[in-house]
C-alpha cells in the first residue's frame, strides 16, 4: 500500500507533532477529570461502497482526529461527556471526503429519597454503514441527534419502578435517500423485583412513534417486555428479554404481531480475559436500549434482524491487548415503509458474516498504537424484485492507528 506525500505526510506530521507534545505533558500531568487527545488512522478498504465483487472499488483513507472528554463527579451526581471528530480523506474517491463526529453527554443523578436516573444527549455524523445507502456512489452523510431521560424509584422492599422517554432524528444528506429520513419518539415504564440475591426480574410497557416525513408514513409500535438478569456470583452474568411486539403503519399493509428479544452471557474467568456472547431479534423501528437510553436507528428496509455476536478481549501483558469479534446477522427486508402509496413492495432476505481482530499496544501511559483487520461477507438467499434492497458483497479492511491523550 503506497501513499502519496500529499495524502499521508501532512496529516501524519501534524499528528506526530501532537503525539510528541501530549506525550511530553502526560509524563508529568496528574490525573484529572478532563482529557484532550489527537489521533491518526490509515485504513484500506477493499470495497468502499459494499457493491458486488465485480463492481468493488477499493481505496485508502486517512483519518486525522481530535478527542475531548470529561468525567466529573458533582456531589451525588456524575457528568460525563465525550467528543470525537475525524477529517477523513480518500486517496482516490475524493468525493467521499468528509468529517465525522460523535458527541455524547450524560448526567447520572441521585437524590436522598431513593430516586435516581440519567439524562443523555447525543449527536453523530458519519457515512452510513448500510450498503443500500452507499450504492449511489455519492457522499451520503447520516446525521443522528437523540435525547433520553430515565428515572428509577427504589423502595425499601425488593420492588422498584422505572420510567423514561427518548427521541431521535435521523437525516441523510443525499436527496435520493431522503425518503428514509425518520423521527422517532418512545416512552417506557416498568416494575422490577429482586426475589433472591443475584436475580432481578422486570416487566414493562413501551410505546414508540416512528415518522417518515418524506414518505408520508407513520409507524406505531407497542411492546410488552419480560426480562431477567442472573448473577450467580461467579465469572458469569446472564441477561435475557422477551417482548411481545405489535407494529402498525399508516401507508402500506405492513402490520405485524411478533416476538422480539435478546439473550446475553458475559464471562470473565480471569482479570485479563473477558468474553461476551449476545443474541438479538428485533425490528428496525422503535427498538430501545435501556443501557444507553438511545432509540435504534437502522435501515427502514429491515423487517426483522436476528444477530448473533461473540466478542473476546485478552490483556496479553500490561501493555498489549487483543480483541476478537465474530458475528452473523440475518435480515428479512422490504421497502414498504418508504415506497409510497399504490406501489407493490419488494422483499428479500440476506445474511452478513463479520470477523475482526485487533491488537493494541500502550507505548506510554497515555499513548496507544494498534492495528486491526476485519472481514465482511453478505449473501442474498431470496429476492422478489429487490435489486435496490440488498446485494451480495465481500469486503476486507486493514487499519493502523496512533492516539495520544493529555489528562
Amino acid at each position: 500500500m503506497t501513499l502519496s506525500p500529499q495524502f499521508s505526510v501532512r496529516p501524519l506530521a501534524l499528528t506526530l507533532a501532537g503525539f510528541a507534545c501530549l506525550a511530553a505533558g502526560s509524563a508529568q500531568a496528574e490525573t484529572s477529570p478532563y482529557y484532550l487527545g489527537v489521533s491518526q488512522r490509515f485504513t484500506h478498504n477493499s470495497n468502499v461502497f459494499l457493491n458486488t465483487d465485480a463492481q468493488a472499488k477499493s481505496d485508502t483513507i486517512s483519518s486525522t482526529g481530535v478527542r475531548l472528554g470529561i468525567d466529573q463527579p458533582i456531589s451525588r451526581q456524575r457528568l460525563t461527556a465525550t467528543l470525537s471528530a475525524n477529517a477523513n480523506r480518500y486517496r482516490s474517491l475524493s468525493t467521499l471526503n468528509n468529517t465525522d463526529y460523535a458527541l455524547d453527554t450524560r448526567l447520572d443523578w441521585e437524590t436522598v429519597e431513593r430516586l435516581s436516573g440519567n439524562v443523555a444527549l447525543s449527536s453523530r455524523q458519519s457515512l452510513p454503514t448500510d450498503a443500500a445507502a452507499l450504492s449511489s456512489g455519492l457522499r451520503n452523510l447520516l446525521t443522528v441527534n437523540s435525547a433520553s431521560v430515565q428515572a428509577n424509584l427504589g423502595l425499601v422492599t425488593m420492588w422498584s419502578f422505572d420510567a423514561g422517554a427518548a427521541l431521535s432524528r435521523a437525516r441523510y444528506s443525499e436527496a435520493t435517500y431522503a425518503r428514509n429520513n425518520v423521527n422517532q419518539t418512545s416512552i417506557n415504564a416498568g416494575v422490577r423485583v429482586m426475589p433472591a440475591s443475584g436475580l432481578t426480574l422486570r416487566t414493562g410497557l413501551r410505546h414508540a412513534n416512528v415518522d417518515y416525513p418524506n414518505a408520508g408514513n407513520e409507524v406505531r409500535r407497542n411492546d410488552l417486555d419480560f426480562s431477567a438478569i442472573i448473577n450467580p456470583g461467579g465469572a458469569s452474568v446472564f441477561n435475557g428479554r422477551v417482548s411481545l411486539t405489535q407494529e402498525h403503519q399508516s401507508l402500506v399493509d405492513r402490520n405485524t404481531n411478533s416476538w422480539t428479544g435478546a439473550l446475553g452471557w458475559n464471562w470473565k474467568p480471569t482479570g485479563k480475559l473477558s468474553t461476551s456472547l449476545n443474541l438479538t431479534r428485533d425490528t428496525s423501528n422503535g427498538s430501545y436500549d435501556f443501557t444507553t437510553g438511545a432509540i435504534n436507528v437502522a435501515s427502514s428496509n429491515s423487517v426483522i434482524t436476528t444477530t448473533l455476536g461473540l466478542t473476546t478481549q485478552w490483556e496479553v501483558t500490561s501493555k498489549i491487548s487483543m480483541t476478537g469479534s465474530l458475528s452473523q446477522a440475518r435480515r428479512s427486508l422490504d421497502n414498504s415503509l418508504t415506497i409510497g402509496s399504490g406501489v407493490l413492495p419488494a422483499s428479500a432476505s440476506d445474511s452478513t458474516n463479520n470477523l475482526g481482530l485487533s491488537v493494541q499496544y500502550a507505548v506510554l501511559r497515555n499513548v496507544d498504537v494498534g492495528c486491526g483487520v476485519n472481514w465482511s461477507e453478505r449473501s442474498v438467499s431470496s429476492t422478489n424484485g429487490s435489486s435496490g434492497l440488498t446485494a451480495p458483497y465481500s469486503a476486507t479492511t486493514y487499519s493502523c492507528f496512533g492516539q495520544a491523550l493529555l489528562r
